[in-house]
């Protein structure tokens, strides 16, 4: 993601409120979308996230509708810009989606320090 300015990062933040979607893509990768018929909000949302702008054709009367997406480390770095602009719920959801994204990268899968049972202790005779 380009480095962007405090006010860019606030609008994007706005956008993302009402027309983003925070998830993990596949259960591992954490995944920025937005979509909307509006080529040139979604076009400025991509060049802020460092994405590129995909058209989605309907059959009449649904409008066209234009998408942006990133994923990966680029979806962590726009996240970590939005997070503090974002509402309760978002934020909640941005938190929880990068909790499991480091969990899922984690080598051994499970949260927190590896935990070993202690030695058996021989039974008196």
């Amino acid at each position: 993601m380009p480095e962007i300015s405090r006010e860019d990062a606030i609008w994007l933040a706005g956008l993302l409120e009402g027309e983003g979607t925070f998830d993990l893509h596949r259960k591992k990768y954490p995944r920025v979308r937005v979509g909307m018929s509006d080529r040139d909000v979604v076009g400025r949302a991509a060049t802020l996230m460092g994405a590129q702008v995909r058209l989605s054709l309907k059959p009449y009367p649904n409008a066209a509708m234009f998408h942006a997406e990133v994923s990966g480390t680029k979806a962590v770095a726009v996240m970590e810009a939005v997070l503090q602009h974002m509402g309760a719920r978002r934020s909640a959801k941005i938190a929880t989606v990068l909790g499991w994204a480091r969990l899922a990268t984690d080598a051994s899968g499970a949260p927190g320090p590896k935990i070993s049972r202690p030695p058996a202790t021989p039974m008196p005779a």
